[in-house]
């Protein structure tokens, strides 16, 4: 029985083998841990193997993560589903309708109160020049 007939997961140099995807896959079980490293090293690990241990943690933070990415996955999912189904063209219509028409609005708002601002400083300039002139008239008495 060759390396290959023994262990299917594992590519000739001995690493973890790769879908076509391009994804390696999940993390190994303990057995197929063992026998990858008995493939390569030519070494058995025993079951009380501090890195074996290690790994064996690894493994459970990975699977946790993994149900986690599930779960955010599935959270977005949802969402983005919900957020399309109010999309319809009219609706799409109407949104574009209101935001031409808040967009009108602003513009007006902006030119009163550009005008405004106009006559305030024509006003501040002849308050200014009256000032000017009342000044240099009791100055030169």
């Amino acid at each position: 029985m060759t390396t290959d007939d023994q262990y299917p997961d594992l590519a000739k140099d001995g690493s973890p083998s790769v879908d076509p995807s391009g994804s390696t896959h999940s993390a190994m079980s303990i057995d197929d841990l063992r026998k990858h490293i008995h493939a390569v090293h030519d070494q058995s690990i025993g079951s009380e193997d501090p890195i074996l241990m290690l790994y064996t943690i690894f493994h459970i933070f990975v699977d946790d993560y993994e149900d986690m990415l599930e779960r955010h996955d599935k959270a977005i999912t949802s969402s983005i589903g919900t957020a399309i189904k109010g999309l319809t063209a009219d609706a799409i219509t109407q949104n574009l309708q209101e935001q031409i028409r808040l967009a009108d609005r602003t513009h007006q708002l902006f030119e009163n109160q550009y005008k405004r601002m106009k006559v305030l400083s024509i006003v501040n300039m002849a308050i200014f020049f009256v000032c000017l002139l009342v000044f240099l008239y009791f100055v030169s008495k």
